[in-house]
């Protein structure tokens, strides 16, 4: 498992404080390539949507546009895609006005609990690097998240997606 550190261990202070607080507590603990393309991608949908923060519709946005990495493979096989980007830009809609940020969009608070969550989680499962797989479990595993009721309505089986995620090395993942 590669791990791109130049992304993991200085950018990703753009994406918040208490994301950052994760990744220095065990500098061991970095991205994945895959992790840092959806989180780019999920600035990019903040952006697009006139958003001045990430929200965890957006890196659910981002896991799917990236088009990599386990969580992109277990929701190509447990959910119509085709019906889950309809189904979140209707959730997101589109602000008027132009995100005024410079850099990396900050995290809102719920986003930054579920990277701190996925850290934590890829830290006990012994893992060198938090890959998409651990973003989107702890996306799941969110109460009542606007993610996971949208993931539901694309027709997926929510405990069928945990459980393909959940199994360890489903797939590997740069």
């Amino acid at each position: 498992m590669r791990v791109w550190a130049s992304f993991s261990k200085v950018s990703i202070a753009n994406f918040g404080f208490a994301a950052i607080q994760v990744i220095i507590k065990d500098m061991r603990l970095g991205f994945t390539e895959a992790l840092s393309a959806a989180l780019v991608h999920a600035d990019e949908e903040a952006r697009r949507h006139g958003q001045e923060f990430v929200g965890t519709e957006h890196l659910l946005l981002g896991i799917l546009t990236a088009k990599t990495g386990e969580a992109f493979r277990a929701l190509q096989v447990e959910t119509e895609i085709e019906q889950l980007l309809p189904q979140l830009e209707r959730a997101l809609g589109k602000s008027a006005r132009a995100a005024r940020v410079t850099g990396r969009l900050p995290l809102s608070p719920k986003a930054q609990r579920i990277v701190n969550t996925a850290a934590s989680e890829a830290q006990a499962a012994a893992q060198t690097a938090v890959s998409t797989r651990f973003l989107l479990l702890a996306l799941l595993d969110e109460a009542e998240s606007t993610v996971g009721k949208i993931i539901a309505d694309s027709g997926a089986d929510l405990d069928e997606l945990r459980s393909l995620l959940s199994r360890p090395n489903s797939s590997h993942e740069e």
